[in-house]
């Protein structure tokens, strides 16, 4: 059994069912690094016997603690399905270790790592999380409640976790292409069906309507109205945006609305806000960075796998059947 509750931002979750040119924001940052997917567990946790069968149960007590067979129904209605039970225990273990070792957990925190696991996942706005959730059979909740157990899990393990300078010297060696930028280009976009729609709207910014007032005027969806006209951020070669997208955005002058431009069948408004040089990111300006992704591949990969086998291996674990 894999206990893949505290790793859902996994590759796998990656918001890779939307056109890469027609997402979301993705901030200038380090290469391909900066949108590079969280590393999710690797390698077979096995479950206790106990944890296995489900038939005629009523509920569990893991170290004097019940887990009921109602919660594990009700949430693998929602997410998982029969890795419920072993997500469960995996959370109520650490709840337990953070207990024994006089740690909390504040909502802020909660929150917090919730904005970083979002972003890890390209969700930055609600529509787009919203239809994340809708892709997962998932709830706000049960994203809240990930990333809390995320978020314990960090604490709870953090004197378990370390990387060394070589090591991260080692990394940036082998990996220095990841920590390149290309050109990168600031946008906004508006996006119609018809050429009169669109030469429409690009005369109401020229006469000096902002442009996000002009997208969100014209935007078909309530959904699409919340990110409409949001600036955007495109690197030069970036996969999986249309040539001809890429050719009008690079070739667009600053701070002046062009279009329209046709893609895909769609006519585009543009208005490039910012031009950003092509940069390779020294050793010393990602040492951070390269010493977080490395420290939470560890926390995740080993860490994390070991700690929760010696833990289910030594837990207390009463089953109670149903009458």
């Amino acid at each position: 059994m894999k206990f893949g509750t505290l790793t859902i931002v996994a590759a796998a979750f990656c918001f890779a069912f939307r056109p890469a040119w027609a997402g979301e924001a993705a901030a200038p940052g380090v290469g391909a690094a900066a949108s590079e997917s969280p590393i999710g567990v690797v390698g077979e946790v096995k479950p206790r016997p106990e944890l296995q069968a489900m038939s005629g149960i009523r509920a569990w007590v893991i170290n004097g603690k019940e887990v009921t067979m109602a919660e594990v129904e009700k949430l693998a209605a929602a997410y998982h399905g029969p890795a419920v039970l072993q997500d469960l225990v995996a959370e109520l273990l650490l709840e337990q270790e953070a207990s024994a070792k006089g740690l909390t957990l504040s909502e802020e925190e909660v929150q917090q790592t919730v904005t970083v696991l979002r972003e890890q996942l390209g969700v930055r706005s609600d529509v787009a999380f919203e239809s994340f959730l809708r892709t997962q059979n998932a709830t706000p909740q049960w994203f809240h409640d990930k990333a809390r157990a995320y978020a314990l899990m960090g604490k709870v393990l953090a004197d378990q976790v370390y990387v060394s300078d070589r090591e991260v010297e080692a990394h940036y060696k082998r990996s220095q292409e990841m920590y390149r930028r290309g050109e990168t280009v600031a946008f906004r976009l508006m996006s119609f069906a018809d050429r009169a729609a669109a030469e429409a709207a690009l005369a109401e910014v020229r006469k000096g309507k902002s442009f996000p007032e002009v997208a969100k005027a014209t935007a078909g969806t309530p959904q699409e109205r919340t990110v409409a006209g949001e600036v955007q951020y495109i690197e030069q070669g970036q996969p999986g945006v249309p040539p001809e997208l890429q050719a009008a955005i690079f070739g667009a002058p600053l701070n002046q609305a062009v279009g329209p431009v046709v893609v895909m069948g769609q006519f585009l408004v543009i208005k490039v806000e910012k031009k950003i040089d092509a940069h390779q990111f020294t050793l010393d300006e990602v040492r951070n960075v390269i010493r977080e992704q490395l420290s939470r591949q560890k926390l995740e990969q080993v860490v994390w796998p070991n700690w929760i086998r010696d833990k289910l291996n030594s837990a207390s674990i009463e089953v109670v059947r149903g009458e």
